[in-house]
């Protein structure tokens, strides 16, 4: 009995960890971006990713936090921030308020 109960062990943390590498897959190719202009977040009230300081959990911000951020194609925040919007889905235009 105890053989299988270190098997089951194994088996968890082998799921465990295929599921963590996954979760990483997911995000590749994705970064998390702040949009703040005028010393004013710009990303829409509800539209954020997750936790800032003032929240745990998505779509939870007010407008106009500094901290609320979104997950964009790596290398959009910057071109987004400096007012590029080449290339710029309008999904991620439509949780903006520019």
């Amino acid at each position: 009995m105890k053989n299988s109960t270190i098997l089951a062990g194994v088996a968890t943390a082998l799921l465990l960890a295929v599921g963590s590498v996954h979760a990483d897959d997911d995000m590749n190719g994705m970064e998390k971006c702040q949009v703040v202009k005028d010393d004013k977040g710009m990303i829409k009230a509800g539209k954020a990713a997750c936790k800032t300081a003032a929240h745990s959990c998505a779509g939870e911000n007010t407008a106009g936090e500094v901290d609320a951020w979104i997950m964009v194609p790596k290398g959009q925040c910057a071109k987004i921030n400096a007012g590029d919007w080449t290339d710029v889905s309008e999904e991620t235009k439509a949780k903006l308020d520019m």
